[in-house]
């Protein structure tokens, strides 16, 4: 990636500029910015330096709901416990940093562990373990300058090696139940090490395994200083720097038990600003601040998340003043909270980068039948299951990209939308037809198209969500659908193997960072979490290797573009809606409503600077926590 730093600037305000036009033409969208783009080769160019600090971001979306301007830090009372209780849904089901993938994993880690990068509530690619780091003329070289003297929350060094160990467990074939190799495949030799993993560990030729590994291309030059190769540039490749892959775990606690060591607060011996002191399965999470972190010791003397799948409970728990954010609400609640005068005005809500689909397991019958995902796709509700079940929250959307991320085409036919009429004929017409049917009164045989079923998530809330999903089938094709309700946490666990991944679900999908490379290669080759629905399209991976490796964004995102495209005829999933977040913060509570962003899957302001928040003590309800 050859690119002067004249140009390169001049190509990132271009890119700003094309998105600020981006966000008023998409009706208030959130706008998010993209990764910096190759310039055009110049004499004898210089490796590129990523500035300590950022420049100007772009402007986002606001939070439909505009908060109170918070009191000045001079007014922080000096007595008193510095308190954020928050209420999520369900438990995490693993807080391995190399193995995690789910939205309620990574807002742990995050407070817990630093990358190299981070990237904020604006979506911008900040510094964060790495101060800097410079890209070689060519763009196949990243060398990552690490902070001085950067340490654990026990006080130990982290260095370069820390970073090393973290990057090859994450792609180590002999490390079971990792999600997101793929984000590792322009590392020199990733690709090569990631096929082994299909392979019985047991069975593995040792000295192969540590010769490829010898090969990858990830290095320590000395302890604040790491190099990775890559086989191709990628720009974007700094972002994947922020994601919990790069998260440096405690090489000792994994040592001691490899598959176990999370499940015990005390082997987190991160370098994020807090950390995890107490681990309550399926109850509660609570965290510390950690005095060693490099931007200083944060204002929160502690956080309490606590976990129930009954969003009725949690809101009850909001109302009662046992929470300070309720990060749980359903859009269901929306009229009750609207109606409540007590909290109406705590509501917060804005443009979420997140997209939801009915979820097929493309290598179970009917569904390894193109047809049958078409048909399915034509019969869903979209419009219906945004009013009727969502409450208006978010919109109906047949494309995978959602608005305000570079390279969404809000505005393109993707699957097939709703048709029930087409439903019943596309299956008709493919094999799916009863024997009395005829083109007057055209009817499926049910028969032939199998057994139905739908799992999900068990809680009060998900029951007439599912319902609906159900019915809406059965009226359609007048086959029967079984539902089966499981343990949310067993839910996730099914949906990492395919084996075990459900015929039908509900599944969706929320950034890592505001490029499509993480909408589309991270998600949808060959071998990515594309795998667990049975999907897979050579065609796709090259189009997308072409896209990763384009010198310029202009470029990537017209391939990116095309390479959706082609995603979407395939029909993998019935792409439903995206979304909106909706939730409740009090007024006393400094930092989140004022730092949202569209990452915000977990909490509001999980993306802004945590370690800035605080509590106003003088606003607090009378049976706050003391200490």
């Amino acid at each position: 990636m050859k690119k002067s730093s004249r140009a390169f600037h001049r190509l990132v305000l271009l890119t700003i500029l094309v998105l600020l036009l981006a966000f008023v033409v998409s009706c208030g969208a959130q706008e998010t910015p993209a990764a910096p783009t190759a310039a055009a080769p110049a004499p004898n160019p210089a490796p590129t330096r990523v500035p300590a600090q950022p420049t100007s971001p772009p402007r986002v979306a606001q939070p439909t709901t505009a908060p109170a301007a918070p009191p000045t830090e001079t007014s922080i009372p000096v007595e008193g416990a510095q308190v954020l209780r928050i209420g999520r849904g369900t438990y995490p089901a693993s807080l391995d940093p190399q193995k995690a993938s789910y939205v309620n994993e990574i807002e742990v880690l995050r407070l817990a562990y630093e990358g190299l990068s981070a990237v904020d509530n604006q979506g911008n690619l900040i510094p964060a373990a790495a101060e800097s780091w410079d890209v070689s003329p060519d763009g196949t070289q990243i060398t990552f300058h690490l902070r001085p003297n950067l340490e654990r929350a026990d006080g130990r060094p982290i260095t370069a090696e820390d970073f090393v160990f973290a990057l090859r467990r994450a792609i180590d074939p002999r490390v079971p139940g990792k999600q997101y190799t793929t984000v590792l495949y322009d590392i020199k030799g990733a690709r090569a090490l990631d096929a082994l993993a299909s392979q019985n560990p047991n069975a593995l030729d040792p000295a192969l395994v540590e010769q490829l590994m010898a090969d990858y291309g990830v290095t320590a030059q000395d302890p604040q200083t790491l190099v990775v190769t890559l086989d191709k540039p990628a720009s974007y490749w700094p972002y994947i720097a922020s994601m919990p892959v790069t998260f440096p775990v405690d090489p000792r606690a994994v040592a001691a038990d490899p598959d176990g060591w999370w499940k015990h607060a005390e082997n987190h011996v991160g370098n994020g600003p807090f950390i995890i002191q107490t681990l309550d399965e399926s109850r509660q999470i609570t965290y510390a601040p950690n005095p060693n972190y490099w931007r200083g010791k944060p204002k929160l003397d502690r956080i309490e998340t606590s976990y129930n799948p009954d969003q009725s409970a949690t809101l009850q728990a909001y109302l009662d003043g046992a929470l300070d954010i309720n990060a749980n609400l359903a859009p269901e609640q929306l009229t009750e909270v609207t109606n409540n005068p007590a909290v109406a005005a705590d509501l917060i809500r804005y443009p979420a980068a997140s997209t939801r689909a009915i979820a097929f397991n493309n290598s179970l019958r009917p569904f390894d039948d193109k047809n049958v995902r078409i048909a399915f796709s034509q019969a869903f509700d979209r419009k219906g299951y945004v009013r009727e079940v969502l409450n208006g929250v978010g919109q109906p959307y047949t494309r995978w990209i959602p608005p305000g991320v570079p390279g969404a085409q809000p505005d393109v036919p993707g699957v097939p939308d709703t048709d029930q009429a087409a439903a019943v004929k596309t299956l008709v017409e493919n094999g799916y037809a009863a024997t009395d049917s005829t083109p007057e009164n055209p009817k499926v045989d049910c028969v032939k198209l199998g057994k139905l079923k739908i799992t999900y998530p068990d809680s009060p809330q998900n029951h007439p969500r599912y319902q609906f999903i159900a019915r809406n089938f059965e009226s359609v094709f007048g086959c029967p659908v079984i539902l089966e309700p499981v343990d949310a946490i067993a839910f996730a666990e099914l949906t990492k193997d395919v084996r075990t991944n459900p015929q039908i679900s509900r599944q969706g999908w929320a950034q890592d960072f505001p490029h499509p490379q993480n909408w589309l290669s991270t998600y949808w080759v060959c071998g990515a979490f594309s795998k667990n629905y049975g999907y897979c399209n050579l065609q796709l991976d090259e189009l997308l290797a072409r896209a990763d490796a384009a010198p310029t964004l202009e470029e990537a995102i017209t391939l990116y573009q095309e390479a959706e495209n082609l995603l979407l005829a395939d029909v993998p999933a019935a792409f439903a809606n995206y979304d909106e977040y909706i939730y409740l913060a009090k007024p006393y509570v400094i930092g989140a409503r004022e730092h949202t962003g569209p990452g915000d899957a977990a909490w509001p302001g999980q993306y802004g600077p945590v370690w800035e928040y605080w509590v106003d003590l003088s606003r607090v309800p009378a049976d706050y926590p003391k200490e």
